[in-house]
This record gives C-alpha cells, sequence and structure tokens, in this order.
C-alpha cells in the first residue's frame, strides 16, 4: 500500500471533452502535466497536475468517517477508462469540483483530526501493524496534504476545470 499514490490533473473544459472522447489523448496530456509539475515544483494552487503521494488511503478514510463530503475527491467520480494504475482512471465534473472544492475548503483539518485512526490505512482495510505505515498516517502530514488538496480543488473549481483521478 505504501507505494501507491493518488494523483489528480486538472483539465479545462476543451481538454475535459477531448479527454472523455479519447483515453490514449487523455493519458499522454497527463503524463506531460505531471512531467511540468515534476521539473517546476509547483505549488498546488498553481499545478495542473498534483500528487498527494502516500497518504491517499488515510485521508480517504477520514473524509469518508466524517461524513460530509458532497462528493469524493480523492476516489470518486465517474470512470473516464479502464485501470492503468491500480483503479479506473476516474473524474470530477467541473460541477464536482466545485461540490469538492467548497467541502474541503469549508471544513478545516483540525475538525477532520481527531476522526484518524492509525490502524485503518486505506478506507476499510485494518493494517495489522499501524507502526509500518506511521509515514502515511502522521498528523501533520495529513493535515499538509489535506491543505494541499484544498488548494488544488479549490483553484480547479475557479477555474472551471475538470479533475482527473488516478492510483498509480
Amino acid at each position: 500500500m505504501g507505494m501507491i499514490h493518488c494523483e489528480y490533473a486538472r483539465l479545462g473544459a476543451d481538454d475535459f471533452e477531448k479527454a472523455r472522447a479519447d483515453l490514449s489523448w487523455a493519458l499522454e496530456h497527463i503524463d506531460e502535466l505531471a512531467d511540468e509539475w515534476v521539473q517546476k515544483d509547483l505549488p498546488a494552487q498553481e499545478a495542473k497536475y498534483f500528487s498527494i503521494g502516500t497518504v491517499w488511503g488515510p485521508l480517504h478514510t477520514v473524509l469518508r468517517v466524517h461524513g460530509g463530503m458532497p462528493v469524493d475527491p480523492v476516489q470518486g467520480g465517474a470512470e473516464l477508462g479502464p485501470a492503468e494504475g491500480i483503479t479506473p482512471v476516474r473524474y470530477l465534473s467541473p460541477q464536482d469540483v466545485a461540490k469538492a472544492a467548497a467541502f474541503l475548503v469549508g471544513t478545516s483539518f483540525d475538525t477532520l483530526a481527531p476522526l484518524a485512526d492509525a490502524r485503518h490505512v486505506c478506507d476499510e482495510d485494518v493494517c495489522p501493524d499501524p507502526a509500518e505505515h506511521a509515514a502515511e498516517t502522521d498528523a501533520e502530514r495529513l493535515s499538509e496534504a489535506y491543505g494541499e488538496l484544498a488548494a488544488f480543488y479549490g483553484a480547479a473549481a475557479e477555474a472551471g476545470d475538470a479533475v482527473v483521478l488516478m492510483l498509480n
């Protein structure tokens, strides 16, 4: 589990329609966005591509336990195409991105932090040795990832972008 990363790409309206019509183009375009993000080391609110790394499982668990998400910003959305990574490539429409952003920006991590449970590395999966995933369940790292995710979704919503989600 520790090596699986949750990655996101923002797509403007034209690119979003093109991606829905041509998965090969979409994946190639997303790879280009990923290369740009790595080269420029852009902050989440400026990036067209972004990763919360390996903390996606515990962060998703915290969000699910909270229960207030109108849409799932970590593993939700509709299927864009078959699995290139761990799960099928998914997307949130601009309308769903706006809902996710409103929740993430409007809900402080301090509200969510008490819901974190180091035994739950991913949703229902209970890790027999929580120490094995200490980096993924560290409260400071979860808070940082949450803030970055909120900034990424906030910028995407402001621009009217769709978001593609991938577990790789």
